[in-house]
């Protein structure tokens, strides 16, 4: 019975060993096809939100427009060098009328909870650049929720959601401003985290406690052999 427990929990740890390198290297070839499409796409600036490909990620954009800072919108939960903070998204009018949201990038929070920033604002009708970005997907609490009223703390950027908030027809994905337009603050929105290298060389170790496993298993095994039945203990 020791012998077959042993067998069958080397079995399992060996197998979920070679699961999670296989999973690295599924995340490092996402994060090589991600990589060309920021390289690609990035070199296309388009300047209406009409004139977008079906799939606009991580094309960059030249918009001009109004914000609304009657809702703005902050991203909880954002840490900059240690520090607390926000990222700040505005409503978006183009000039064509189209409804966007956009990430002006990180300000600090006060030292208080219930206190909020003061935010920046710029009216009257402003030029921005920036990337089509996919909505943030954080982790969250499950005893966080999203406030009510403005400006408004979230959890996580969902357009549908927002969209009913504000009234807009907002599109489901955002705009991460510049980090060289005037109108940003600081930046610190990376759309690769972890690139693609980093995950296969996770994945190689995964696989190298594998084969650890397997062969401490064989040397026990080896060590340890069964015996033959009616052999006392």
């Amino acid at each position: 019975m020791r012998r077959t427990g042993f067998v069958l929990f080397t079995l399992v740890v060996f197998f979920g060993l070679v699961k999670l390198g296989m999973w690295q290297l599924s995340r490092g070839q996402e994060k090589e096809i991600l990589s060309a499409a920021l390289k690609l796409r990035g070199e296309q600036t388009y300047f209406s939100v009409a004139s977008l490909p079906e799939d606009p990620l991580w094309y960059r954009v030249k918009f001009s427009g109004e914000f609304d800072h009657s809702k703005a919108i902050l991203l909880d939960n954002q840490l900059d060098q240690g520090k607390p903070g926000y990222h700040l998204f505005y409503p978006f009018r183009t000039e064509n009328g189209a409804w966007l949201l956009v990430n002006l990038g990180w300000i600090a929070a006060p030292q208080y909870r219930e206190q909020l920033p003061v935010l920046p604002e710029h009216h009257g009708l402003v030029q921005l650049s920036g990337t089509i970005a996919p909505p943030s997907q954080l982790p969250e609490l499950s005893s966080a929720g999203d406030e009510n009223g403005w400006p408004r703390r979230v959890q996580n950027i969902r357009p549908e959601v927002l969209a009913i908030a504000t009234g807009l027809p907002l599109p489901d994905w955002v705009v991460q401003i510049a980090p060289d337009d005037p109108l940003a603050l600081k930046q610190n929105w990376q759309p690769v985290v972890m690139g693609a290298q980093k995950h296969y060389a996770y994945a190689v170790q995964w696989f190298l406690m594998a084969v650890a496993i397997a062969g401490l298993a064989w040397w026990w095994l080896k060590r340890h052999p069964a015996r033959e039945k009616g052999n006392p203990e």
